[in-house]
Order: C-alpha cells, then structure tokens, then sequence
C-alpha cells in the first residue's frame, strides 16, 4: 500500500457523506465516540501490518514509509493513529528483549487488528518513573502484580498488556516488566472507568488496577532488572511514529486555513493577499515544511545510525511538536471566530494536537531526557576538551564519517539499510552527525549559493554554522538548573537547521528543494533557536507559502515527498 493508494481507499474527506472523511471525524468527536468504521477499513487494508516486521507478519519496509502512510490517514482523524497503533510501544519493547514464545503471541494480537497495552506511567509520578510503586512480588508459581496504571491507551480493549513495576528497591534496575494476558478472567484486574482526554475523544484511556493479579513465571520479560532500558529504547521509536500524527494535524489545519483565507475577502483584496495574515500564513508554512524536513531526516536517520537516537530523536520529535503548536496558533488567528467554533475541524485538530504532543512523553521531559548528554554531543563529539574554552567553528575527528552518513541518510535516492533495533542506545555518547557534518557541508553548500539572488540564504547557512559553532561556549557558561534545558531547546531548532540545508545539499536535482525552501526553512528555524518571533525574519518565509499554496493547488501533501490527495 502507498499513500496514493490509502487516499484513493478512503476517499474525498471534504465529502460530508464520507464516513472516512472531515464531517465524519467531527461528528465522532463530538459523541466521543471511536473510529469504528475507519479503524475497520484501514484494518481490512493491512494498515496496521506497516509498523510490525515482516517476521512478525507485518509489512514494515522503512520508517519513512511507514511515517508518510501513519500521516496520511492521520490527516483525516488523529484517531488512526491510537485506533491502529497503540501497540507499537509493547511491540519495540518485546522485539527488543521478549522471548521467541512472547513476540509469536504479541504478533497474533496485533495482525489480527487486537491491542497490547503500554502500562508504565502512575498518576502520582507521571514522568518521574523511578517513584513509581506498582510492584511484583515473587510467588510459588511465578508473580503477585499489585498498583495502578495511568492512562493506559485501549486499555478497555486491549488483549494484553506489557506492564512495568518495581521489583527492587532503588535506581533504574529496580524495575522489571512483564507480557501479560488480559483476556482471561482473573482475580485482582480492574480496568477502571474511562479517562476522558480533551483530545483523541472516543480512544479509551483507562487505568489498570492491579491488586496481587497472578503473573505467571514465563511472562517476566528478558530479565529482572532491565525494564526501564527497553522502554527508554523503544521510546525513541515511538517519538519517530508520534511526529506522523502532528504532521497530518499541521497539514489539514494549513489546508483549511489556506481554502478560507482564499476565499475571504478583505475590501478589495483576500486574506490571503492581505499583508499580515498573509505573513502569518507564510511563517505557519515556514513551519510545516521544517517539521516536514525533520521528521523525513530522524525516519531515514534511525535506519542509518540508531545508535545516535538518545539525541536525535529527541530533538526532532521537540521541533515538530512545537512547530505543530506554533502553526495552529498562527492558522487560528487567520481563521479567527471560525478557529472557535466548537463543532468545528479547527477545534479537534487543536485538541487533538495538544494530545499527540505529550501521548509519548511530555515536552519537558523530552528535553530532559538528552539535556544531559549535551556535554558529550557538543564537546566530546567536536573533539573538544571540556576543561578548556572550545575554539569556534573546531571540526569534529568524527566529521568525515558523518559526512558518508549525510550521504546515506539525507539523498532520498540512496536506499536504506535494514532497521536495526539492537543497535539502539541510551547514549549517543557524543556522536550527533547531522550537527558534526556541518562544518564539512556548508562550504559545498556556499560554493552553489553564488548568484545575488542567493545572497541571503548564503547569509542564513554562514549564520547556522557560527551558531552551531559557538553551542560549546554557549554550554560551558550554562547554568546548571534552566540553563541545560535552555541550551537542549536551543540545540533541537539548530539541529533542525542542519537537516534542511543537508537535504538541500543531497538532493541537487531535486525540483522541491529550492534556494527558497531552504532560505525559508533556515530563517523560520533560526529565528526559533535564538528564540526570536518569526515575524521578524518574516519577508524570508514568504517562499513557503508560494510552496504550500502550490502544492494545495496540485492536490499534493505539504512533504517534500510526493502523495497525491484524493
């Protein structure tokens, strides 16, 4: 299945009669009601087969691929995406440390259409998981699994569950994990009432209670004590997915914005030939096409070099959730009294937006989660010595590796290896290539930028590399409370950077990589980085929506990868 094929299957969504289109996911919205009919569309398809491998009998090639499929349907109702996916955290979890035994029966669950649930967080400790008090005691046949699980997705539907709790007393090897079968009657399981979420109204989120629920011995995942590094593994992969549902809520609120600005008419002008709304419109456009490249990069990135996922991950999973957030605000005060109305499309995009950015991990804890890796990705990776002032603009030892991975990962000609799984870390231990690379990318870059025209996107890659450059300086005068999570927001947007102009580099003949794209790409993720307000660098944007505005006029997704919209 491609993306063509999926629009084709699910038809005209702007048809109100179409029960897999906008009117349809409005109306669910409103009863809270689930995706039954679209989730059993896209089941009959084999949608949900595209992130199971090919030994579990799923279809999965590669993340860009499987990203582009999640975020075309997701463009039609975020609700895809929990309706067919929730049991892609359980499943990294069981491919990375579960026995032959456990992944056969997970992969019956999940081609069948079934869910896994994801049991890990507790209401009183949210993110903070080592205060976390669900617990397994030992038994004569095996476990006593006794607490309570927050907000477990499906967790009314799901057949089983992968559920963490303490079996030790201190640190992260405290914490063991179990595959347990949900579907026979067992003393000591309580599903709980439904958990209404603003967003994703309809997905049952529930809390699983157990109290001395029998586990027997076989289900111990892996072994005692690893259960925290196999979840902070997958984590990185489930951020890889999240971004498709972000991107296709940024996409349908563009398209809805673009159509009313259009057709609105302000005196004898638009709203969309008016100056300030069409400035708004070009900075929301800006933003879309950055997430896009980001995402596109961290897809073909992960099968690349998974080992660097601690950093990259996070990062790119930060830009297109803030960029997602930046976008609906922007489109919001286009669309004005219309971005209100509560039965509206705008207002479940936003609801479920503010959803999809904290489903995997809230934005702080995002941050936090590689802020303290800062120090060896940005002195350690340079070849710096952290004792010392780093020298600006210093190359990496490790440059011209990561330059041959640039290569591999951002030239969206070149096929990509095999994912990978065990080769995902919980440190990327200094190696961030696609900031590394930059110094040996820029000059080639430059070297095509020669013409007056080009003369400000010029500036914009000089721009980058100085600020990239100048990150170790930046560090080492950091504070230690604020300023390390100051300095990882900091690092996520120029990170960002570096992808755009890579794939400007990589993809020369490329005709959707244009000097304009990446004029406005840079100067939308710059103005971010130094935490400016986009307005400011406002005229280098407008090439975006001479994008977007085209590609909607070609029925076309707003991604740099072609899919034609039914």
């Amino acid at each position: 299945m491609t993306p063509d094929d999926l629009e084709r299957l699910l038809g005209d969504p702007h048809d109100t009669a179409n029960p897999h289109g906008f009117a349809a996911a409005v109306a669910r919205d409103e009863q809270d009601a689930f995706p039954e009919e679209l989730c059993a569309k896209l089941r009959e398809a084999g949608f949900h087969l595209n992130y199971l491998p090919r030994e579990w009998g799923g279809r999965f090639e590669s993340f860009d691929r499987s990203m582009l499929l999640v975020r075309t349907a997701a463009r039609r109702d975020l609700n895809v995406m929990p309706g067919t996916m929730f049991g892609i955290t359980a499943a990294t979890c069981l491919a990375l440390h579960g026995s032959p035994e456990q992944r056969k029966r997970a992969a019956e669950i999940l081609t069948e259409g079934g869910a896994i649930g994801f049991a890990l967080s507790e209401a009183r400790h949210g993110s903070d998981l080592l205060a976390n008090t669900a617990r397994l005691e030992p038994t004569a046949d095996g476990w006593a699994l006794t607490g309570e699980k927050w907000l477990v997705g499906l967790g009314h539907r799901c057949e089983a569950a992968y559920v963490v709790a303490r079996t030790g007393e201190r640190g992260p090897a405290a914490f063991s994990a179990v595959f347990v079968d949900l579907t026979t009657a067992a003393d000591g399981l309580d599903r709980g009432p439904l958990v209404p979420a603003a967003g994703m109204r309809g997905i049952d989120f529930a809390d699983l209670r157990f109290d001395r629920f029998p586990v027997p011995r076989e289900a111990l995942v892996g072994r005692e004590g690893e259960a925290l590094e196999s979840v902070m593994k997958a984590q990185q992969v489930v951020r890889v997915m999240s971004m498709a549902g972000s991107l296709g809520i940024a996409d349908t609120a563009l398209r809805q914005t673009l159509d009313f600005a259009a057709d609105r008419r302000v005196g004898r002008t638009t709203v969309l030939r008016s100056p300030y709304p069409r400035r708004e419109l070009a900075i929301a456009s800006a933003a879309l096409l950055a997430a896009d490249a980001t995402a596109l990069a961290a897809s073909r990135g992960i099968h690349v070099v998974p080992e660097t996922f601690s950093v990259w991950g996070c990062a790119a999973k930060h830009v297109v959730a803030e960029s997602t957030d930046d976008l609906l605000r922007r489109c919001g005060g286009v669309l004005a009294s219309h971005a209100v109305l509560r039965d509206g499309l705008f207002q479940k995009l936003q609801r479920d937006a503010a959803v999809v950015r904290v489903v995997d991990t809230s934005p702080l804890a995002n941050l936090r989660s590689f802020a303290s890796q800062l120090q060896q990705t940005l002195f350690r990776g340079a070849g710096l010595n952290q004792s010392a002032a780093p020298p600006r603009g210093a190359t990496s030892p490790h440059a011209p590796a990561a330059k041959e991975h640039i290569r591999t990962i951002f030239n969206l000609e070149e096929p990509l290896p095999p994912y990978a799984p065990d080769r995902l870390d919980l440190n990327a231990r200094g190696y961030d290539p696609v900031t590394i690379a930059l110094p040996l990318i820029a000059p080639e870059a430059l070297a095509r930028l020669t013409t007056a025209a080009d003369h400000p996107t010029a500036e914009l890659v000089t721009r980058l590399v100085t600020a990239v450059g100048g990150l170790p300086a930046e560090l080492a005068n950091a504070d230690r409370d604020t300023g390390l999570i100051d300095m990882a927001d900091r690092f996520t947007w120029l990170h960002a950077a570096a992808s755009c102009l890579h794939l400007w580099w990589a993809n020369e003949s490329n005709p959707f990589f244009t000097t304009g794209w990446l004029q406005a790409t840079l100067a939308h993720l710059l103005a971010r980085a130094t935490g400016t307000d986009p307005r400011r660098a406002g005229d280098a944007q407008l090439p975006a929506l001479d994008i977007t505005t085209d590609l909607h006029d070609h029925d076309q997704l707003f991604s740099a990868l072609p899919v034609h919209l039914a």
